[in-house]
């Protein structure tokens, strides 16, 4: 009894339950939130194949190798990870949350078993961060021209072929039938598989000379695009010849096997052309991983070490609870109905019901009804006969991303359009200096500038690190803020009139004092 008591393992148990329960925490986090989404989708799996790593390479390590410079570093990770995990987990912002999973795992690996199990197991920690939930402006700006680059190499090729193929944006027309190049076809999501399969087939297969790896990895972009390439080219080929119906079928996700399997095979031709350029065998590995040490009899963590680990992960799962906010804005301050909320008549300005139109495809206008408290969509027209489109989504709870799926950066792009000119600008308003950021979206021959802002409680924000910190700094508080998405648009081919126009109609807004908007009038 007294060995058994005295074994790492049984040790390591109380530690190692707390942590699995602050990992199952985050993963119902993310089930809820982040993976119900397609682009979303690899994500599960780079997770489940760092746990098995962990497992696999977790036997081999000594625990009981622990020494002082671990111990210190150790208790900085932990201390980073706790801080990240407690504030992300009670904030709802999954990729703070799953980076301090990943420095408490680093720091547990270290405070137990020093820095040679820090370093025996560093490759499944580095592995774990491809399966972070990345920040929507920057899937956004790599997925953009990503999508750009797939339609255009689609659109040479099969018109090199002798198809009749035309392009506007990224929607791919061939004889009768029209294809919108989605996120899903041709974005981050790809890629990042893409890149894990890579570095997991590099580190199950054996060490290689520096040059191998770099250029291996350099080629990963490439090889992404050229798979997403041949899917959407299949996709095309299947729609032109058995029609729409099937195109969307099965076959489509049946697609989607074939980019990585073309993805996957390029990886292996290429890494059997530069194995025959220059023979492996002639030069010193240079990812070998270092031997394991054998195990010290008779030493083992101690209980001390086990239960401090326990504590500091216990404290971790308390400081995140503390820290989630339980006072809801939207009951404290109600919004009132958006139709009631918001005028008939602003200024010069007048609603014009026969002109109201669906400002999206019926699809998305489900999503965004299912996903905010309140919608409201209007047009109105002033003496001159030029028309403005309004359109407002309102949410309880703003604490997560809610409102960046009705972002005129997703909510167009979904539909096809190509967005030109984004840039943020200071509207000078009579009560205040309102910062709006101006889009202009084209499909075909309609072109849509946009004026848009959005709001946390009553205070106007733009999407970035300054809104989240606002959402942020209400949900440390205590409060869960709620946010609304204002858009202004209206069509016109001369943008600077338009938005010229646009800013004249916030202005109308402004003057209607609607605070709840972010307009508040400044009192005289």
């Amino acid at each position: 009894m007294r060995q058994l008591l005295s074994a790492t393992p049984v040790r390591l148990a109380l530690p190692g339950l707390v942590l699995l329960v602050l990992l199952g925490l985050a993963v119902g986090d993310l089930a809820q939130r982040q993976w119900i989404y397609a682009d979303n989708a690899y994500a599960p799996w780079l997770l489940a194949v760092t746990v098995l790593l962990l497992v696999h390479r977790g036997r081999r390590v000594d625990w009981s190798a622990s020494c002082p410079a671990g111990t210190l570093l150790g208790s900085v990770l932990l201390m980073l990870g706790g801080s990240a995990y407690a504030v992300g987990h009670s904030q709802k912002v999954e990729l703070i949350t799953v980076s301090g999973c990943i420095l408490l795992m680093a720091g547990a690996i270290a405070w137990t078993g020093g820095l040679q199990a820090l370093r025996q197991l560093r490759f499944p920690l580095v592995f774990w961060s491809l399966s972070l939930p990345y920040p929507g402006w920057l899937v956004d700006r790599l997925t953009s021209p990503m999508k750009l680059w797939v339609s255009q190499g689609t659109e040479a090729v099969l018109y090199a072929l002798g198809y009749p193929v035309a392009r506007s944006g990224v929607v791919l027309a061939i004889g009768p039938y029209q294809l919108l190049v989605a996120d899903a076809c041709s974005g981050l999501n790809s890629l990042i598989f893409l890149v894990a399969l890579g570095l997991l087939y590099l580190h199950l297969t054996g060490p290689r000379p520096a040059w191998h790896r770099v250029v291996m990895g350099l080629a990963l972009l490439p090889l992404a695009l050229l798979a997403n390439g041949v899917r959407v080219f299949i996709l095309m080929l299947l729609t032109y010849y058995f029609g729409d119906a099937v195109g969307q079928s099965y076959w489509h996700d049946l697609a989607g096997v074939m980019l990585f399997a073309t993805g996957f095979l390029s990886l292996l031709a290429l890494d059997a052309l530069l194995g025959w350029i220059g023979p492996r065998h002639h030069l010193a590995p240079v990812i070998s991983l270092p031997a394991v040490p054998a195990a010290h009899p008779g030493r083992g963590l101690s209980w001390r070490r086990s239960a401090g680990l326990a504590v500091v992960l216990l404290l971790t799962a308390g400081l995140a609870r503390f820290l989630t906010p339980d006072r809801l804005q939207a009951q404290l301050d109600p919004m009132p109905p958006l139709s009631q909320l918001v005028p008939e008549t602003l200024g010069h300005w007048r609603h014009d019901a026969r002109a109201d139109i669906l400002l999206v495809e019926p699809n998305t206008q489900a999503s965004v009804q299912r996903l905010y408290s309140q919608t409201l969509a209007r047009t109105y027209i002033n003496p001159a006969g030029e028309r403005i489109m309004l359109s407002i989504a309102y949410g309880g709870r703003q604490m997560g991303d809610e409102l960046q799926a009705h972002r005129p950066e997703y909510c167009y792009q979904a539909q096809g359009f190509e967005l030109l000119d984004s840039r943020d600008v200071p509207l000078a308003l009579g009560g205040q200096l309102l910062n709006v950021r101006r889009l202009v979206a084209v499909r075909h021959e309609r072109v849509e500038p946009i004026t848009y802002w959005m709001t946390i409680g009553k205070r106007p924000a733009l999407p970035g690190w300054r809104r989240k910190w606002a959402q942020m700094r209400s949900g440390l508080s205590g409060e869960v803020p709620d946010g609304t998405l204002i858009r202004v648009s209206s069509l016109s081919t001369r943008t600077d009139q338009a938005f010229a126009l646009q800013a004249d109609f916030v202005a109308a807004m402004e003057e209607a004092g609607l605070d709840r908007l972010g307009l508040a009038r400044r009192s005289d």
